[in-house]
């Protein structure tokens, strides 16, 4: 409607008269902007799209009109970043927010058209590390276009790889909620914060907001979508919210933001309302010079405008023709040639990638720099390398650093598409997203059904171009004429595999093993064979294919189709349940991808050994035909382990039963995987070292309390570890948290948390003193629950009135209490009921003395616990700030950990002196009190002789009580370090020995004493240096000693231990009559390596074992001075070591 904008026009000039005259005139300047925004908004809502169009040209093209527009389209500085309030209102309407944006960007289609350009320039420059060139552009955008996230996501990147100071960009931010995401633009440039530990961050901090936030959707979903954007998945609602705040954002932010809209749009079905809806606005944009807006547009036009408008790219088509010639080496150099020139060229690098797996030899390029990083671990990636995992954090840390480049996005979804099954909804989404860089034959096959991709291919075929005519024959499934067409063997095999003709036993037989040059190619046939074949006929060959390539490579399980297997699985009977590939499949699917299903997993392996007869993993008979060796070895070795057996296997009396059966297991696997033995014997060192500690505590737990430090560190570690990362991040002063608060309708100010890192330790610290405190299976109250308050205390306490008869039982019928049957010999019933009450009296006071110790004194106490325990774990404001100074020099949670674990032990010491200081005084005086008043309730009895007897015993439980509070207060003590208790040689020796006993039970070790030994008490905390050194000595014996008879080994030693001097001699049969001239050489070079202090060399190259290790634990583990003397003695025929430190 020209009158309309004519009126805009109008009343904008007015109001810039009105503006600028006398104040009385300014209220009316007030008015007329009322009205313009008026106008404005009835712009924005005009249903029909030629007058808005009309409306919305003339607007933009008016400089008066203009500004009122795009006053944040292109900010002069940071501060200025989404300053100025949009004059239109927000519609909450998709199709009128998207349309309004979709016609701003169509008009500044030149402007974008050059960012559009300058960013790939920039692209090409981080891929090949220059990165000043790269700066150079982003400042050159930032002269023509202002700022933008973009180009703050850019510096961030570039400052920390120029090492320029950060804190210029920082000072700059603004405190909005724009500068709330800029704050993470530094974070993911850290290099010490993982991808993963970055996401966590972020995940933390948006799950903070949508906190405090309720109100403020589209606030919190603006920084969820900005912070964590290569993670963040649109759906119609989000992008609605987002665009709430996107509408206040530079042109260029706009931008990237409608690209990311039209991905997530190509990927939803043809008929999608939404995409329908936004379809006809999108092709619109047909003047912006950007390849992957014209593959997006390509994919929502007409057939015949496909046809008349695009035209794909070309430049990999040779190089594409030459490679299914079976060129590989041709094909290879020209995406080598392509790469140098576009280096951000996704289609080049899988290309390069494919051609130097399938030749065997890597082809380096650009080694140094970004692009040859990504190449090679993208094909580790790719291939499912060993290493495919630390590859993966390196592509993932190269992408978040640069989320809004030309690749990231799309390399990563080219990983989901390489692995991940095939019969999965993202994989077609992950197909789509991986061919949107320009518009090439892969994005028409990928994209459009099958006959629009037939209809649009067939009119490209040339008759040179046999890669066209490959891709045509096989959407026509024309396997026959493909596969001639093919020159490379391995693709001829995929072919076979892909055609749905082909019956599953030949298909198999061109299945290749995922390995060499075969790889890639392989890993797209299996992950299509596993994902095509019928599961209800074929589930024994699909688990049996699945089981074989898990073993071979876990990470095979990515485009396993798991869930399907475990799912037929659960329905399934006996005759599936008895194939020992169910509980692997079922292991990998519980341990990797569902842990819910653990509880499940332990029902499959006891059907498992239920239905063959089984009583437990060792009594397998390992020699069965039916399992393969790989199978059972994998089975023993990852399903058969403590923690499975505890859920599985019911027949195991206690945990010391089931840690001997884990020994035996590993036995077997030595002999069944000699390979691998050395990982074997060390576990069997393991559980050896845990079965002697356990049984060293069932003698000495009485006078200890414990909590499983080890076993909660392992579990705060992964709960908590990226929280540590998070609060180092909020101890940079220059940082924030944000929360958002809302002023007037859209404007967004930062509202700052204070005290943002004190907060996020504090929780940190009351997570690890919860754990400390709380936990059942680690924590101290499980201790005090299970040993103490639940029988142990009152039976103790209860002995020595139960020993003297003074105890009672109540009668659950009458509710009377009975006597012990002692006291019913009496001759006069006056005394016997004299004797009842008091008895009854004084058996009420002892247990009101035992509840009030067990239910309010040996209690824990927190904040959240409120009781009148002496466990006391409240935190004050002294304790929060004792931990913070300590640990202002921990750079790793763990330091943090161990501070935050000894301050808490100090706490429980000084717990402890209370808690015995209250037995001592208060409970040992309320039980003077019992017997004193019990002496005074029996003194009318009228049987002196029977008096006598009463008083006798009353005088022996007296007496024997406070021995009995003794032992208690005994109870309530630990000993100097958490994670072991203290020992003496013996039992160190003992270790050793009985590892070494379980790692070769071939052979029988006899030990015997040369001298009784003496021992003082070792401290816990040096429990591991000694192991080491009396395995290392265990082992020697085994490798070097003889026997009479071929079995026993006889070992004599002798220790000591006293005034913090160690003395260990032991000695071992050898044949000193042969020649041992070698021997004797080795002993002088052992000897010489420790005078001249090279053992530490020595000890790398053995891997940490013999005399040169011994020396190292005594010298650099445990700080002491070694004095070791070792040789032989040939009149007797032995081998002996002494060692004095």
């Amino acid at each position: 409607m020209a009158d309309r904008v004519d009126l805009i026009k109008g009343l904008i000039m007015q109001n810039e008269i009105k503006s600028r005259s006398k104040r009385g005139d300014k209220k009316q300047a007030s008015k007329l902007l009322v009205q313009i925004k008026k106008i404005f908004n009835d712009v924005l809502k005009e249903d029909d799209d030629n007058v808005f169009e009309g409306d919305i040209i003339r607007l933009l093209s008016s400089p008066a009109a203009n500004s009122y527009i795009s006053s944040n389209f292109f900010p002069q500085n940071l501060s200025e970043y989404g300053r100025y309030r949009n004059i239109i209102e927000y519609t909450s309407d998709l199709r009128l927010e998207l349309r309004w944006m979709i016609y701003c960007l169509h008009f500044y289609s030149k402007e974008i058209s050059t960012f559009v350009r300058e960013r790939e320039k920039y692209d090409d420059f981080i891929l090949l590390n220059q990165y000043e060139e790269a700066l150079k552009v982003v400042e050159g955008i930032e002269k023509s276009f202002g700022p933008s996230l973009w180009s703050l996501e850019c510096k961030f990147y570039l400052f920390s790889n120029l090492d320029l100071d950060k804190n210029d960009l920082m000072k700059e931010i603004p405190e909005t909620i724009f500068g709330a995401v800029m704050n993470f633009y530094e974070l993911k440039n850290r290099n010490n914060v993982t991808s993963d530990e970055y996401f966590y961050i972020a995940n933390k901090e948006i799950n903070i907001v949508k906190k405090y936030f309720v109100d403020a959707e589209y606030l919190v979903e603006f920084y969820a979508y900005k912070i964590s954007s290569l993670e963040y998945e649109l759906d119609e609602d989000k992008i609605l919210q987002i665009i709430g705040v996107i509408r206040q954002t530079s042109l260029i932010d706009r931008y990237l933001f409608l690209v990311d809209v039209c991905d997530y749009i190509v990927t939803l079905p043809e008929n999608d309302a939404l995409r329908t809806m936004l379809k006809k606005y999108v092709l619109l944009l047909d003047e912006i010079e950007d390849d992957h807006l014209i593959a997006v547009r390509f994919i929502l036009d007409n057939t015949e405008n496909r046809k008349r408008k695009y035209t794909p790219k070309t430049r990999l088509d040779h190089a594409k023709c030459e490679f299914i010639k079976g060129n590989i080496l041709e094909a290879r150099e020209e995406a080598v040639d392509l790469l140098q020139k576009f280096p951000n060229n996704i289609g080049a690098m899988n290309l390069y990638i494919e051609s130097n797996i399938l030749l065997g030899n890597d082809m380096k390029i650009c080694e140094d720099k970004n692009l040859g990083v990504l190449l090679k671990n993208l094909t580790y990636v790719y291939t499912l390398n060993e290493n495919r995992d630390e590859s993966l954090e390196v592509v993932r840390q190269l992408a978040n650093a640069c989320s809004q480049s030309t690749w990231s996005k799309e390399i990563l979804n080219n990983i989901i598409y390489h692995c991940q099954t095939c019969d999965e909804q993202n994989y077609k989404k992950a197909e789509i997203l991986s061919n949107l860089q320009h518009l090439d034959i892969e994005t028409v096959i990928a994209c459009l059904g099958k006959e629009k991709n037939i209809n649009f291919i067939e009119q490209m075929i040339k008759e040179d171009d046999l890669y066209v005519r490959f891709r045509n024959a096989l959407l026509n499934e024309e396997y026959d004429n493909a596969s001639r067409l093919c020159g490379i063997d391995q693709i001829k095999d995929l072919i076979v595999v892909y055609n749905k003709n082909t019956s599953i036993t030949e298909k198999i037989k061109h299945l290749r093993k995922i390995q060499g040059k075969d790889a890639s190619i392989a890993i797209m046939a299996m992950s299509n064979f596993l994902a095509s074949i019928d599961l209800n006929t074929y589930l024994e060959v699909a688990m049996k294919l699945s089981t074989g390539l898990i073993i071979d490579n876990i990470y095979t399980s990515l485009f396993i189709p798991l869930e399907k297997i475990v799912n037929y699985i659960e329905q399934s009977g006996e005759d599936i349940r008895v194939n020992i590939c169910t509980p692997i499949l079922y292991y990998v699917y519980a341990t990797y991808f569902n842990k819910e299903k653990f509880d499940d997993l332990g029902i499959i392996c006891e059907d498992f050994f239920l239905f063959r007869d089984i009583e437990r993993p060792t009594k397998m008979d390992i020699y069965n035909q039916e399992y393969e060796r790989e199978e059972l070895i994998y089975f023993l070795k990852n399903v058969c382990s403590t923690k499975i057996m505890d859920i599985s296997i019911s027949s195991f009396e206690n945990s010391q039963e089931r840690d001997k059966e884990r020994v035996e297991i590993c036995n077997i696997l030595t002999q069944i995987d000699p390979d691998n033995s050395r990982e074997y014997e060390n576990e069997i060192r393991e559980v050896t070292q845990k079965l002697m500690i356990n049984a060293e505590l069932k003698i000495i737990e009485e006078n200890r309390i414990h909590v499983n430090v080890d076993g909660m560190k392992d579990r705060l570690e992964k709960a908590y570890k990226s929280d540590f990362v998070r609060y180092q991040f909020y101890q940079d002063e220059r940082i924030k948290q944000v929360t958002m608060v809302l002023d007037g309708d859209a404007a967004e100010k930062l509202h700052i948390i204070q005290n943002t890192p004190e907060r996020i330790l504090k929780e940190l610290i009351l997570h690890i003193r919860d754990a400390f405190v709380s936990s059942d299976e680690y924590g101290l109250n499980g201790y005090l629950s299970l040993n103490i308050r639940h029988g142990t205390l009152e039976d103790e306490l209860r002995s020595p009135l139960n020993k003297s008869y003074l105890n009672t039982k109540k009668d659950i019928h009458t509710g009377k209490y009975v006597l012990h049957p002692h006291w019913e010999n009496y001759a006069y019933p006056q005394d016997l009921n004299v004797i009842e009450k008091a008895i009854t009296d004084f058996h009420i006071k002892t247990e009101a003395i035992i509840s009030k110790l067990k239910g309010t004194y040996i209690q824990i106490r927190t904040e959240e616990k409120v009781t009148d325990g002496i466990f006391d774990y409240r935190l004050d404001d002294w304790d929060y700030l004792n931990i913070t100074l300590q640990i202002q020099e921990s750079a790793t949670f763990e330091e943090f950990l161990d501070i935050v674990i000894n301050h808490l032990w100090q706490i429980t010491e000084r717990n402890l002196c209370e808690i015995k200081k209250i037995i001592k005084n208060e409970i040992a005086q309320d039980y003077n009190n019992a017997f004193e008043e019990l002496k005074v309730a029996i003194s009318k009895i009228r049987n002196k002789t029977q008096l006598r007897d009463l008083q006798q015993k009353i005088a022996e439980a007296s007496t024997d009580m406070p021995n009995t509070l003794d032992k208690i207060c005994y109870w309530f003590q630990r000993s100097t370090e958490s994670k072991h208790n203290d020992f003496d040689l013996q039992f160190t020796f003992n270790l050793g020995l009985q590892t070494i006993k379980n790692m070769h039970p071939e052979k029988r070790f006899i030990a015997k004493a040369l001298k009784p030994v003496e021992s003082e008490k070792i401290p816990g905390w040096y429990l591991k240096n000694f192991d080491g050194i009396f395995y290392n000595l265990f082992d020697n014996i085994y490798k070097k000693a003889i026997s009479s008879d071929g079995i026993n080994i006889e070992i004599r030693y002798e220790l000591r231990y006293k005034e913090q001097k160690f003395y260990i001699y032991i000695e071992n049969d050898y044949n000193c009559a042969t020649d041992i001239l070698d021997d004797e050489l080795k002993v002088e070079q052992a000897k010489e390596l420790i005078r001249t202090g090279k053992y530490l060399e020595r000890v790398k190259g053995e891997g940490g074992t013999g005399i040169p290790k011994i020396v190292k634990i005594i010298a650099y583990d445990l700080k002491k001075i070694p004095d070791i003397d070792f040789g032989y003695i040939k009149e007797r025929n032995i081998f002996f070591m002494k060692i004095k430190f």
